[in-house]
C-alpha cells in the first residue's frame, strides 16, 4: 500500500510539473533544461531515451502511468519534435502501456493520433 501511495504522489508531481512544462512551452520558451530535470526524476535522461530500446525504458522507468507521462514529456520535448526516431518509439511505448492497462483510454488515443500527425506533418 505504502509503495502505491508512493506512485501515486509521484505521478500527480510529475504530472503538475508537465502541465507547467506545458505552460512554459505555449510562452515561447525554451523547455530543454526543465524537460532534463523532469527526465532526471523518472531516472532517464534525453540523451539515454535517444539510444535506449523501449524494452530497457519500460523497465527502468518502471510503471506504465510514468510511461505514459513520458511519453508526452517526448512529443512535446522540442529536441524530439522532429526526431522521426523518437517519435516512432513514443508511439511504440504508448503502445506497450496499453498492452499493460487494458482500459480504454480516450486520452491515449488522442495522444496516438497527435503523435502519428507530428510524424505526418515532419516525414
Amino acid at each position: 500500500m505504502l509503495k502505491k501511495d508512493y506512485l501515486l504522489a509521484q505521478i500527480i508531481e510529475l504530472a503538475k510539473k508537465f502541465a507547467y512544462l506545458l505552460q512554459r512551452k505555449n510562452e515561447g520558451e525554451d523547455i530543454s533544461l526543465l524537460a532534463d530535470n523532469y527526465y532526471k526524476e523518472l531516472n532517464v535522461s534525453a540523451e539515454w531515451l535517444q539510444n535506449a530500446e523501449c524494452d530497457d525504458i519500460m523497465q527502468r522507468v518502471g510503471d506504465w502511468q510514468l510511461v505514459e507521462l513520458l511519453v508526452k514529456m517526448i512529443i512535446e520535448d522540442q529536441r524530439f519534435e522532429q526526431n522521426r526516431t523518437m517519435l516512432l518509439k513514443a508511439k511504440t511505448l504508448l503502445f506497450m502501456v496499453q498492452e499493460l492497462d487494458r482500459t480504454y483510454s480516450f486520452d491515449r488515443i488522442a495522444l496516438e493520433e497527435k503523435i502519428e500527425s507530428l510524424i505526418r506533418k515532419f516525414f
